[in-house]
């Protein structure tokens, strides 16, 4: 019996059948074969099958080229033949109730009360099968189920970075309301120096006019002291007059004068705190799904004119692509003003940056970064320009030199695909050429139309 190199199996080859060569097995070699001689029943290899024919003349193996002419292996037998429950019994029967293929094991657990249970043997004899066409069925499905994987894999790797953006959201979140309560705080803190400021001055005010009343009560005591025994009639009477004023002023301000002490009290916004704890987070955080559906149908629903000229423009705008970001973020690229733009649900501009040549095409990469194509042939300049949309701020970013010219512009499962005139060029992010996918030279504009 042919020997079936189970390595295949284990790896999950598109080659599910392969032999080793006899004579080589038998020298514990593992050479795949080349060769069957059906007179021989024996597998060769490339070295080994010209010894035979020199021995068998009249022996006509089959190449590779007649592979319908070998033998089934044993282990693909097994493969096909085993229980796939008990794995130490053979597949015999077929019940056309549930249309399941069991072993004897199987029959007596789980089909004892179908009323039809079939031999295969017995079917095989009235039923023919087509494994050329249930090979191309096969094939479809694999392909399918590939470019699933491939979309879910991409899947993955695209949450995965609009997880990473919407985290640098909520930090940036955190810092301007850590900048809006550090605000607050210098509001606070100016608002009491104020108080402490007006505190002070109101109360020295007072204690400068206390020690220029005593300072004056104390001369006018030292001077009567001086006069008291020497008969100076004018001086007295001055002197009690001058006296009896500042008493009176005196006794005016000690009556006026509030003697209890100040202190600065500061009493917490409870409603900022008792607010913060009602809320379940910084924002809402909810699953999005991308549309990819290229057949989709859109209907328009009306249209409308928006300026988005502004002052620093020079030429008049000529919008050569417009982008709708996920948060509803609009993106324009104005060729004659070799720029992008950021506008609002208003359609009103809010930012926008320079590029080095013409914006052509727009295209997002994640759900606050895209990508611009950039041209200019008389500058010889041939760009992809990665801008970031980072609090209704654009953000300029990396940019890739490429080869040839950029008109078009596209991303998909993780690589970018490029066209020039009459090229699609397939790339990574990081700018490295993968491959040349296509080439159309039979007009100007094969590949995607700059205009």
């Amino acid at each position: 019996m042919a020997t079936f190199l189970q390595s295949t199996i284990d790896k999950g080859s598109d080659i599910l059948q392969d032999f080793l060569c006899s004579t080589c097995e038998d020298k514990k070699l593992d050479n795949m074969a080349d060769f069957y001689c059906e007179t021989c029943v024996k597998f060769y290899c490339g070295k080994c099958i010209g010894m035979h024919s020199q021995l068998f003349i009249k022996h006509a193996p089959y190449g590779r080229g007649d592979l319908k002419k070998w033998p089934v292996a044993k282990q693909v037998e097994d493969f096909l033949l085993k229980c796939d429950v008990h794995k130490d019994k053979n597949l015999e029967l077929f019940c056309d109730n549930h249309i399941e293929l069991c072993c004897t094991n199987c029959a007596i657990l789980n089909h004892r009360h179908c009323q039809k249970i079939t031999l295969i043997s017995d079917i095989v004899k009235s039923q023919s099968t087509d494994l050329q066409q249930l090979s191309v069925s096969i094939q479809t499905i694999l392909k399918e189920l590939k470019k699933l994987q491939d979309n879910q894999e991409a899947s993955i790797q695209y949450v995965q970075s609009s997880y990473d953006e919407q985290l640098h959201k909520i930090q940036n979140t955190r810092r301007e309301i850590n900048v809006a309560l550090d605000t607050i705080e210098q509001k606070t803190r100016k608002e009491m120096l104020d108080t402490l400021t007006k505190l002070q001055a109101s109360t020295k005010s007072e204690a400068d006019k206390c020690i220029r009343l005593r300072d004056e009560l104390k001369r006018l005591r030292d001077a009567t002291q001086d006069i008291s025994d020497k008969s100076k009639q004018e001086l007295s009477f001055i002197a009690t007059r001058k006296c009896e004023g500042i008493i009176k002023q005196s006794k005016t301000f000690l009556n006026s004068t509030l003697q209890d002490k100040f202190y600065i009290s500061f009493q917490p916004n409870s409603e900022i705190v008792q607010y913060l704890t009602t809320l379940s987070g910084l924002g809402k955080i909810e699953p999005m799904m991308v549309q990819d559906n290229p057949n989709k149908v859109i209907t328009v629903q009306g249209k409308s004119e928006h300026n988005v000229k502004i002052s620093g423009d020079s030429n008049e705008c000529n919008i050569s692509a417009i982008l709708v970001l996920p948060a509803k973020q609009v993106l324009v690229a104005d060729f004659n003003n070799k720029s992008v733009k950021l506008l609002d649900q208003q359609y009103q501009v809010v930012s926008h940056c320079s590029v080095t040549g013409y914006p052509l095409v727009l295209c997002d990469i994640t759900p606050s970064e895209v990508a611009v194509a950039v041209n200019e042939t008389d500058m010889n300049i041939n760009e992809v320009q990665f801008i970031t949309v980072n609090n209704r701020q654009l953000v300029l970013g990396r940019k890739l030199q490429l080869q040839h010219a950029c008109i078009g512009i596209a991303f998909q499962k993780g690589d970018m695909y490029i066209t020039d005139k009459t090229a699609l060029y397939k790339y990574t992010l990081n700018g490295k050429l993968v491959s040349k996918m296509y080439k159309d030279t039979s007009g100007r504009y094969t590949g995607k139309n700059h205009c």
